[in-house]
């Protein structure tokens, strides 16, 4: 009963804090619309598909459970030398805990890419989306249903609000971010290196969230992102750092990290025969929550990436260390190595 106490307390104490705040993503750099619209359409090949699945904190409760899908691409690659309209529809559901609390949002991207320079893009995006939210009042469980010694489910709860009615409501992002990138000199070389960097602000419209008779405004986000590719010269390896800061009302987060990867065979230049393919690993932290160790292969057009949140918060007194599975699948067309016909500005 003592232990009970405790995680429903601590349990309780989380759900508070993280009150009108958005799901999320611990694999930040598979998820960029979810980011920052101005993201859109950046990237080496010319479509792009993700498709992603989370589960989290299911040695506390019922689990949360996140899918999410999203493909972009880019417009006037071939009239316009200096300027790109990149375009993507993401759609995403989340179903939380016991009441099966759930979030199906959809929404369209767009972004303008200007180029600066041979190797530099500025990019402004905007992300308008429709969200439904519903909740199950079958599972709820009230003060009124418990007799002194244990809970008795089909006692009266004389709750009276409505919660089981789904509703919906717009909202609106807007971000900017500065892009570079040098492709590797040769085949070989894999002195490759590029950065992006950006700033993005969620909710404009500050959405009503609440079920029932209550009113709670979403919380205005603003992100700061910055990741990087840094190939290191005539070998196989590459460094992939990333850093995400986000503030949402009186919550923040950082996350941070690093992936090192393995190039295990090379695009055959000519003849395509062969495929590059790749493993990558690491590890990264979101700050007072959790270590996320990761693992990634590549081949071709496919990248396959597997992550684990290990919890090290005050949760961990309930979750016993236990946090989120985590896997997206992304394809981009052509691949992104080179021996396609891609016409990607962005290796």
């Amino acid at each position: 009963m003592k232990k009970a106490a405790i995680i429903i307390f601590v349990i309780l104490m989380f759900v508070e804090k993280g009150k009108s705040q958005d799901i999320h993503f611990s694999q930040y750099f598979n998820t960029p619309l979810i980011i920052n619209p101005a993201l859109t359409g950046v990237f080496g090949g010319d479509q792009r598909v993700m498709l992603a699945y989370r589960n989290q904190w299911a040695s506390v409760t019922s689990p949360y459970k996140t899918y999410g899908a999203s493909f972009d691409t880019r417009l006037f690659e071939k009239s316009r030398k200096n300027f790109l309209l990149g375009v993507g529809f993401n759609v995403y559901k989340d179903v939380a805990g016991d009441t099966e609390m759930g979030i199906t949002s959809a929404g369209i991207s767009v972004s303008g890419i200007v180029k600066i320079h041979d190797k530099q893009h500025l990019t402004a995006g905007i992300h308008g989306g429709f969200d439904q939210r519903s909740i199950n009042q079958s599972n709820m469980v009230w003060d009124n249903q418990f007799d002194g010694n244990s809970h008795v489910p089909t006692a009266p709860s004389h709750e009276f609000r409505d919660f089981n009615k789904p509703f919906g409501i717009a909202d609106v992002n807007v971000g900017v971010a500065w892009v570079y990138s040098d492709a590797q000199k040769t085949i070989t070389s894999n002195d490759a290196f590029s950065i992006k960097m950006g700033l993005a602000y969620n909710h404009l419209t500050k959405p009503d969230v609440a079920f029932g008779n209550f009113s709670d405004k979403l919380h205005d986000k603003i992100t700061f992102h910055t990741s990087s590719n840094v190939g290191i010269p005539n070998s196989s390896l590459s460094i992939i750092p990333i850093l995400v800061f986000n503030k949402q009302g009186p919550n923040s987060e950082l996350l941070f990290g690093a992936l090192l990867r393995h190039r295990l065979r090379e695009d055959s230049k000519y003849t395509g025969i062969f495929k590059e393919s790749a493993i990558a690993f690491g590890i990264h932290s979101r700050w007072g929550d959790a270590l996320i160790p990761s693992i990634a292969y590549e081949i071709s057009h496919w990248k396959l990436s597997v992550s684990y949140d290990a919890n090290i918060s005050d949760l961990a007194v309930a979750s016993g260390g236990v946090g989120g599975f985590e896997i997206t699948l992304t394809f981009v067309n052509p691949s992104p190595f080179g021996t396609g016909k891609s016409k990607a500005r962005f290796n």
